[in-house]
């Protein structure tokens, strides 16, 4: 069993054609890693359906993911797609590992996230494709300059990511120990995120996909888009309603994540 999580990534090409660079060949280098996250951000939508449409905790063994997100075109949350992400990562020659992340609110809560560290030419790389809100368009390297609206500086014996706002101002947003988790390790924090009591991802549709030019999510039952093209905020009507959304402005199989009736959500605020 906890063999499979250890699995090599089935088909790289299959993976680059999944994230819009079909017949590509990059490199394990830095610019590759930019191009790569970029890409699977704008082709992979954090997807916790699983969780909300049947209460299931996911599984983590490399062929399921890869069963799930490339061959079935679903994507996943932060346990899934960047487990699955490094190991597409190493396929391409990276040295890259799963960090355990904290991610702040004001104070530190239980870890609840992974990200994964690539090193390049004894440089480190922080890079996150499983996060369901706002994070680096590419890769943060440990230099402690700002890239794509972050940077990576050290806490004492942690690393933080922090946002840069417009006026220059710092925002904490995750906190890790740069120590390289085993695939075992995530196994908990998978089953403690998507089945504890009131776990959000259990009782709120939560979709989101980010645009060259924008953003689109699900939140409950309400769809948004923001782009340049313009904005849509509206309400779901009905499962019939939310599988043509998530066809259309999520490139997900209507027929694919499993489903419940849009207002069992005891998590929406009322």
């Amino acid at each position: 069993m906890y063999e499979e999580l250890y699995a090599p990534l089935p088909d790289a090409g299959a993976y680059l054609e999944r994230i819009g660079l079909a017949g590509a060949d990059p490199e394990p280098t830095a610019e590759w890693l930019d191009r790569i996250t970029h890409a699977q951000l704008i082709h992979i939508p954090f997807d916790a359906m699983d969780c909300w449409g049947r209460g299931d905790t996911p599984s983590l063994t490399i062929e399921d993911l890869f069963d799930k997100i490339i061959r079935h075109r679903r994507g996943g949350y932060c346990f899934e797609l960047n487990s699955l992400f490094c190991a597409f990562l190493r396929a391409l020659g990276y040295k890259a590992y799963i960090v355990v992340v904290h991610l702040l609110h004001g104070f530190t809560p239980p870890p609840a996230h992974c990200a994964v560290v690539c090193v390049i030419d004894d440089e480190k790389y922080f890079c996150d494709v499983g996060y369901g809100g706002p994070v680096p368009d590419g890769c943060v390297k440990y230099d402690g300059l700002v890239h794509h609206g972050y940077r990576v500086v050290r806490d004492g014996d942690y690393h933080c990511l922090e946002k840069i706002n417009d006026d220059g101002e710092a925002n904490r947003v995750m906190l890790y120990s740069d120590i390289a988790a085993l695939p075992v390790d995530l196994i908990p924090l998978n089953y403690f995120v998507s089945g504890r009591p009131g776990s959000n991802f259990r009782n709120i549709l939560n979709v989101n996909l980010r645009l060259e030019d924008g953003n689109t999510w699900i939140r409950g039952k309400v769809f948004n888009l923001h782009s340049s093209e313009g904005n849509i905020e509206r309400e779901l009507k009905d499962l019939d309603d939310l599988r043509n959304v998530l066809e259309r402005y999520f490139g997900i199989p209507g027929s694919e994540p499993p489903m419940r009736e849009l207002d069992d959500q005891p998590g929406l605020q009322t």
